[in-house]
């Protein structure tokens, strides 16, 4: 009886014990929550130069030099370019202050108290085209709260032939990118993914709003209803460098007078394929023959166009006596996803760079039409989309899902981001912002599959750290029951006139003095490596008229 009692006691607390600990562990994983999203002001940032550019507003070294980057895509890897900017493709060569607008910015290593020796095993290898850079390592801050240390960057050597396609300061997004993949392991971002609003950029002051590039989730304040079409990204040998392609099935004038036209050919079982470019200048390319040519028949332009070789580059120009087109303009897609173009962000005044002083001058009496007819041996090339048709489309990528999001824009200047996770499912639990964080980006970058398989890792870490401890607490739990039986045996053994309860061989090995039993490999619990970039505030500049 007594036995028994001692017994039922020693069961008791163990139990109790136990109880506690997995209360306080189940505390732990319920108090585990998933990193808010990143947003980084897509605007006008001012330049060393004291003028501005319009891009993603990241700075880079310390002191801070301001950037205006543009996200590309699929590079991997992150550039900019130095205070020569080789803008050698510009018709007028520019100073430069003016190559400095052109580019985004100009990086001054050496002005950089925080620029460190970075090595060609640093950075991942690209497929041309890509500039021949120089390698560096330094601050990028994304934001007051956070800071990648020691980020590799490139500075590129050379114009690379992009012209005035892609001609700023690069961000790389694509499908390994060392930017995304620092954020996450860091546990700064759930998952790879980013979305992209490029804002707004119309001829007047009410037609201007400041866009985002969102990392880790995107901003719900910025869909115009909640119906979202969903894609899959296309492999690497997609004809379409972003692997992001949509068919088109429609294109409609929405004329004033509420008349509306298909610029599509008789039948509308023509469809185009498109590829999504977020950062080409333009709101689409389009076959001169027959789209752009329905276009100013049904709008009664002009049948020849100059081009425009600023900002918008290669987009169709108005001659200063032409009628020009008035309405709004509705792109269809297959997946049923119809974008509503408006008529300021259609066709918008031309804007060129001052190439001595790199101030930009806006030009309102030819204005720019934003496609760019493409024609003779382009003919046949697969059409884009670019920023301008993400003023009125938001766009999500998730690289862990392998997937894409589109929506119908709302330009709203609000904000209400929302966390994804590798699956691309909301998250509910988005942690509270964190005081300043400065992450080391000084690690390797790991390939897509440990990119890919660390963000579940990520967003359920605490759980398996939970899981793990109360494995390991429950077999010294075990173990610890089976000492105080040992002894509680013994003793009755005592008490009982030394008779042995033991039938056959022993039913515990009680442990020789001194050893402790081995405990479960926890090697695998390998701490999150941090890191990242940055973020300005400078007021939508107002063209003049």
């Amino acid at each position: 009886m007594y036995i028994e009692m001692l017994r039922s006691a020693t069961r008791c607390r163990c139990m109790i014990t136990l109880l506690v600990i997995a209360s306080s562990l189940s505390v732990r994983a319920s108090d585990a929550c998933s990193p808010s999203p990143i947003a980084i002001r897509i605007g006008n940032v001012t330049l060393a130069n004291h003028q501005v550019a319009r891009g993603a507003a990241i700075h880079v070294g310390d002191p801070p030099q301001a950037f205006a980057f543009l996200p590309q895509w699929p590079y991997n890897t992150s550039f900019v370019y130095g205070i020569d900017g080789h803008c050698t493709f510009k018709r007028d060569a520019p100073t430069r202050d003016g190559c400095t607008t052109i580019r985004g910015g100009a990086y001054d290593a050496f002005a950089s108290k925080t620029r460190q020796t970075a090595y060609p095993d640093d950075f991942q290898t690209e497929n041309a085209p890509f500039p021949e850079t120089s390698f560096a390592a330094d601050n990028l801050k994304i934001n007051e709260d956070l800071t990648l240390a020691e980020f590799p960057l490139g500075v590129a050597l050379n114009d690379w032939g992009a012209e005035g396609y892609h001609p700023m300061a690069s961000i790389g997004l694509g499908t390994n990118s060392t930017f995304l993949n620092k954020l996450q392991e860091s546990g700064k971002i759930a998952s790879r993914t980013w979305s992209f609003f490029w804002g707004r950029n119309g001829g007047s002051s009410t037609s201007q709003m400041d866009g985002s590039l969102v990392l880790g989730g995107y901003d719900r304040a910025k869909l115009s209803s909640g119906e979202r079409y969903l894609e899959t990204l296309q492999n690497s040998t997609s004809p379409c460098a972003t692997q992001m392609i949509v068919t088109i099935t429609d294109m409609v004038l929405n004329f004033p007078n509420g008349t509306d036209v298909s610029i599509f050919p008789g039948s509308l079982s023509t469809a185009l394929r498109a590829c999504i470019v977020p950062d080409y200048p333009v709101l689409m390319t389009l076959p001169t023959e027959p789209f752009v040519n329905n276009f100013f028949e049904l709008t009664g332009g002009a049948g020849d166009h100059e081009r425009s070789f600023g900002i918008n580059y290669f987009a169709l120009r108005y001659s200063a006596d032409e009628k020009r087109y008035d309405g709004d303009m509705t792109i269809k897609f297959q997946s049923g996803l119809a974008v509503r173009v408006p008529n300021d962000q259609l066709v918008v005044p031309d804007i060129d760079i001052n190439p001595t002083t790199g101030e930009l001058i806006a030009n309102y009496t030819n204005p720019d039409l934003v496609i760019n007819g493409i024609q003779n041996i382009n003919a046949n090339d697969m059409p884009q989309l670019g920023r301008q048709f993400l003023s009125s489309a938001y766009l999500m990528v998730n690289q862990d899902a392998g997937q894409f999001s589109l929506w119908a824009a709302n330009p709203a200047t609000g904000e209400d981001l929302v966390a994804v996770d590798a699956n691309n499912a909301d998250i509910t639990a988005p942690c509270a912002s964190s005081a300043p964080t400065i992450i080391d980006s000084s690690s390797s970058t790991p390939s897509p599959e440990h990119a890919s398989s660390s963000s579940a890792g990520t967003i359920t870490g605490a759980v398996v750290g939970s899981v793990g401890g109360l494995v390991i607490l429950a077999t010294l739990a075990f173990w610890l029951i089976k000492r105080r039986r040992e002894k509680l045996q013994k003793a009755s053994e005592k008490t009982a006139g030394g008779m042995h309860f033991y039938t056959g061989a022993e039913a515990f090995q009680q442990p020789e003095p001194g050893i402790k039993p081995e405990l479960p490999d926890s090697s695998f619990l390998v701490p999150a490596e941090l890191e990242h970039p940055a973020r300005q505030n400078a007021a939508p500049y107002e063209l003049a008229s």
